[in-house]
Order: C-alpha cells, then structure tokens, then sequence
C-alpha cells in the first residue's frame, strides 16, 4: 500500500474555502502522483482546530464520486503557534510502495516541509 500526503491552508473558516482547498489538494495529489482513483483505499484528513464550518472530505467524495471509499476526520494535534487553518490529508492506494511518490504542500502548508520547497520560500 502506497500512503500519500499532503497539505493545504485556507485564509477563512468557510464552507467555500474548505470545498475549493480540499478539492484542489486532492487533485494535486492525484495528478502529481498518477493515482488510480479506483485504487484508493481510504482518506483520512486533520484540520488544525480553528476550522470548523465543515468537512473537507465531504466536498472531496462529491466531487470525485468517491462513494465506496473510507473517509475519515480528525483535529490536527494543537500546538501553540503552529500554522493556522490547516487541511492536511493521508490518501492509502493499493499498490507496491513507490520510490518517486511525492507529497502536496499547497499555499502557506508548504512551511511544513521546508526539506521539501528550499528554494520555493
């Protein structure tokens, strides 16, 4: 099983930005990876504690039709002064582990793995 992540932020607590976030992460994530959608196994996703207008994966199995596949929700452990309004996701695909895999940090997240974007910030 390959377990592939990735994070993302918003700038607002809102419906809207966590459907566009959420949607384009998982996108990015796919396409930067190649994945076979009908490999994927399950998703787990943490927002940090200030979101709380909705699910990101709610907006995430609509768009990408993902009705039999395992979803699940947590709040990110919090941390004083950490990155703020934070989506991150875990997507499981069936399939030998992949040297090449490459994980997705989008907008601000992309602090959390500076080993990832050195020359990017």
């Amino acid at each position: 099983m390959i377990a592939i992540r990735g994070a993302t932020t918003i700038s607002n607590d809102t419906c809207k930005e966590i459907k566009a976030a959420s949607i384009e992460l998982f996108e990015q994530i796919l396409l930067t990876n190649n994945v076979d959608i009908g490999k994927i196994v399950s998703v787990f996703f943490s927002c940090t504690r200030d979101i709380t207008a909705d699910y990101p994966g709610k907006y995430v199995r609509e768009h990408f039709d993902l009705k039999n596949v395992s979803f699940m929700h947590f709040n990110e452990m919090y941390v004083e002064n950490t990155l703020p309004l934070c989506i991150r996701i875990l997507v499981q695909v069936e399939g030998v582990k992949n040297p090449n895999t490459k994980y997705v940090y989008l907008k601000e997240a992309k602090n959390l793995r500076k080993d990832l974007f050195p020359l990017e910030l």
